[in-house]
């Protein structure tokens, strides 16, 4: 990447933290013309929301920036999303669903992972927010998924959670699909163990390549 590439990709992260949103679009439009790689672009937002994320941790931010900031990012993705697809084998990768559990509201780093994912090749069931466990399941059933994601923000929706993820385990059975994993700005492999999910993803990235991954793994078997 070019020394000014570099710079400009600093004034992305710098401007969407400050959320501002005609400033964010015109330097991603401008970065994307000149033909940097899209996911360099997408990376610097997703350094970008997890600062907003501390600063909404920290009382600097409330919902309505969260909001603001997820607007901004969809429409970051609506730029770069045609160039990730072009170095992507056309082919459908697999099946995921993907929501974030009962009690939780939360959907920007859900519906970021959705489209990148939808970007890479797979094709994806978003159940959106606020999901009953019942939903989930009726999900599996009707969608034959090979991977489920629980996104969730708030400590106090873990226990909906588990009971989320002991549902769709229960209704796999023995099988070895749907893969669950679990994701969120405060979820850590600790949590991974303690519920019982199959899978850990920290990032929109992360859930691609473990998405990719699984999907391999399954075809390998």
């Amino acid at each position: 990447m070019t020394t000014k590439n570099k710079a400009e990709i600093r004034r992305l992260v710098a401007a969407m933290v400050e959320l501002e949103t005609a400033e964010t679009v015109r330097i991603a439009r401008d970065l994307n013309n000149r033909a940097v790689n899209p996911i360099d672009i997408m990376t610097a937002c997703e350094q970008a929301l997890v600062e907003i994320g501390e600063r909404y941790a920290a009382g600097e931010y409330f919902i309505s920036g969260l909001i603001m900031a997820g607007e901004i990012m969809n429409r970051v993705i609506t730029l770069v999303a045609p160039r990730m697809a072009e170095n992507v084998v056309n082919m459908l990768r697999g099946k995921v669903i993907i929501g974030t559990v009962k009690g939780d509201i939360h959907g920007l780093g859900k519906n970021i992972a959705g489209a990148l994912l939808s970007a890479y090749g797979f094709e994806v069931k978003d159940l959106g927010v606020d999901v009953p466990i019942n939903e989930f399941v009726d999900g599996c059933r009707g969608f034959n998924p090979d991977i489920v994601g629980l996104s969730v923000l708030l400590t106090s929706c873990y226990p909906n959670l588990g009971e989320t993820i002991q549902a769709i385990r229960e209704e796999r059975g023995q099988a070895a699909a749907p893969a669950i994993f679990i994701s969120g700005a405060q979820v850590t492999p600790e949590h991974q163990k303690q519920y019982q999910a199959d899978h850990y993803a920290r990032t929109a990235f992360d859930t691609v390549r473990l998405c990719e991954k699984i999907v391999r793994l399954g075809l390998d078997a």
